[in-house]
C-alpha cells in the first residue's frame, strides 16, 4: 500500500482519530478535506471513521511494481471505457477511505469525482509495515464491494503475488491464491486480460534460492 508507514507504535495497527479531531469524519467531508491538504503534510485515509496519517516513503522496487502494473494495465485495456488510477484516487468502502496503489473502474464524465465506490481491480504493494493492514483489514474492506472482482497484493521484494478472485456465484474464496515466480498469469475478472508476472516483477530480483 503506497509504501509508506502507519503512524503507531507497533507499525501495523492504525492510529485513531486524536490528534486529529479537527479533521471531519463523514466520508464526503473528509474526502473535500483531504483534497485541500499540501502533499507535505503526508497521506489521510479514513478508517472506519477513525482518521490515520500515512508518510510517504516509498522504495524504489515498490514503485517500479506499480509502475509495471500501471504500463500493462494501460497497453491492454481500453482507456476510453475504463479509468485507471494510482493512489492518490480514493476508494470509498463504506465507513473508509482508501488509497490503493492500483484500482481501475468504470470511465465517468465526471472528472470532479474525488473517489469511486465501483471497482473492478485493485492492487497494492506490500511494505512492511502495511503487511498485516492489506492482507486482513483491507481485503474485507474491498471484497465487501459489489463492483470487485479481483483483488491483487503484491511482494515487493520478490516474484510472489496474493489474488482474491470473485467466484462464479458470487462469493470470495477464504483464503488467497498464492503465486510464485514469473510463468504464471493473473487473469483479472471482468476486465477480460491478464497480466504476467514476469511483467508485474519485471525489474525485481527472483527469491533467493532455498
Amino acid at each position: 500500500m503506497n509504501g509508506h508507514h502507519e503512524q503507531s507504535g507497533s507499525g501495523f495497527a492504525e492510529r485513531g482519530q486524536e490528534p486529529f479531531a479537527d479533521i471531519p469524519t463523514e466520508p464526503d467531508a473528509f474526502l473535500e478535506w483531504a483534497s485541500r491538504q499540501p502533499r507535505e503534510a503526508g497521506r489521510f485515509e479514513l478508517s472506519n471513521g477513525r482518521v490515520i496519517r500515512t508518510v510517504i516513503n516509498t522504495t524504489r522496487a515498490h514503485a517500479r511494481i506499480c509502475s509495471n502494473i500501471l504500463m500493462e494495465l494501460v497497453k491492454y485495456l481500453d482507456v476510453d471505457r475504463y479509468d485507471i488510477a494510482t493512489s492518490d484516487f480514493a476508494v470509498r468502502t463504506g465507513g473508509s477511505i482508501r488509497g490503493p496503489d492500483i484500482v481501475v473502474d468504470l470511465a465517468r464524465l465526471d472528472g470532479s469525482e474525488l473517489s469511486t465506490s465501483e471497482p473492478i481491480f485493485i492492487a497494492e504493494v506490500l511494505s512492511p509495515s502495511t503487511a498485516a493492514l492489506d492482507l486482513t483489514t483491507k481485503q474485507r474492506e474491498y471484497t465487501s464491494l459489489a463492483s470487485l472482482q479481483t483483488y491483487l497484493v503484491c511482494s515487493q521484494d520478490e516474484p510472489r503475488a496474493w489474488v482474491w478472485t470473485r467466484q462464479a456465484d458470487g462469493s470470495w474464496p477464504v483464503e488467497a491464491a498464492m503465486v510464485e515466480g514469473r510463468e504464471p498469469t493473473i487473469p483479472l475478472g471482468g476486465l477480460d486480460i491478464a497480466l504476467s508476472m514476469a511483467a508485474i516483477f519485471r525489474g525485481i530480483p527472483d527469491a533467493p534460492a532455498a
